[in-house]
């Protein structure tokens, strides 16, 4: 019999479920099972009052969208069915990023909810009420104003997914990817537009996951800080897409988590220097070791990513070697 998992958050945790496989559906693992994918709906916002009637939610029609395919969680969010959905639904499991928080959402009157990607934008509905509809972000505002809504999210979930059932799936927006030409090239401004999340937010949001963990007690994940996005594998280089290691380096702890049941709480460990998932990637090997050096310098531990590169293109280079000997990994 297998096991349900909601999530609720985005493709960082979705493609995650689906071992890198951005256009599948469910999970790739028959003994998981996932049942609503709450896409792009945030906490905070799930715990406000509706800001529009269920009839008018309910004109709303998918031709109206870029991507059709978002009509019912934009109906979802909008109706703010997300905590009845979380607390009826039979899974044990509840899988969360913060994706949300990155991203611009929409205030009216005495509320707020989420615009999935600014898809409500597109809306006869929008065009109604658009004169009185107003923007906000959660990291451009003081921590009083929405951390008590996190507060109310949580202390009503735990009810149902006790601290050993939620898995929070931490992620730092990515500042850099790797293009097809094989340099390495920091996230374009298009890709930084108010509905994509945007590195200079990494901050915040590692502030308020850190005050989850400690009043909630998740399990955590808490890997991507060594990974970086992949022209190769997206076309859309939005921050919160990455390279297929990190799917498939967050997946074997999915189910290690739900499968054994470990004391451990936090992974927050790096797989390099072992099996590669992307090979025959173009690699600048002379920009890569100015990036590298560059990276160092500052603490960043992507620098562990292109060492990881090099080391998998000259395994036998002593220079390598030696840099992954003073930083005390195992080859």
């Amino acid at each position: 019999m297998s096991i349900k998992v909601n999530v609720l958050g985005s493709c960082v945790s979705r493609v995650s479920l689906l071992d890198g496989n951005q256009k599948g559906h469910g999970i790739a693992d028959d003994r998981l099972e996932l049942g609503y994918f709450l896409d792009k709906q945030n906490m905070a916002l799930a715990m406000m009052p509706p800001a529009f009637s269920k009839e008018e939610v309910s004109s709303i029609q998918a031709e109206e969208l870029w991507d059709k395919s978002r009509i019912n969680t934009l109906k979802q969010a909008l109706n703010k069915e997300t905590i009845n959905l979380l607390m009826e639904s039979d899974a044990e499991y509840l899988i969360v990023d913060l994706y949300d928080f990155y991203v611009y959402f929409n205030i009216i009157g005495n509320t707020a909810f989420d615009n999935i990607a600014f898809e409500f934008q597109n809306t006869s509905l929008h065009k109604k009420y658009k004169e009185y509809v107003k923007y906000g972000h959660f990291f451009e505002m003081a921590q009083w104003i929405y951390y008590p809504y996190v507060d109310l999210f949580f202390k009503t979930i735990i009810k149902k997914y006790d601290s050993d059932h939620i898995i929070l799936n931490r992620f730092r927006c990515n500042k850099y990817y790797l293009a097809k030409d094989g340099e390495i090239k920091i996230i374009p401004n298009e890709f930084k537009a108010p509905c994509h999340p945007n590195d200079k937010h990494n901050m915040h949001s590692r502030v308020l996951e850190d005050y989850i963990i400690s009043k909630y007690n998740p399990y955590v994940i808490d890997v991507s800080k060594y990974y970086m996005g992949n022209e190769n594998d997206w076309s859309n280089l939005q921050g919160a897409h990455f390279e297929m290691a990190f799917y498939h380096h967050t997946f074997d702890i999915i189910k290690e988590i739900i499968f054994y049941k470990p004391n451990k709480r936090v992974w927050d460990e790096c797989r390099f220097f072992e099996k590669r998932y992307d090979e025959n990637y173009n690699l600048n090997i002379e920009k890569a070791v100015v990036m590298f050096n560059d990276l160092s310098s500052k603490n960043d531990l992507l620098a562990l990513n292109l060492l990881d590169k090099l080391y998998h293109r000259f395994p036998n280079n002593t220079a390598i070697l030696k840099l992954i000997s003073d930083l005390n990994l195992n080859k």
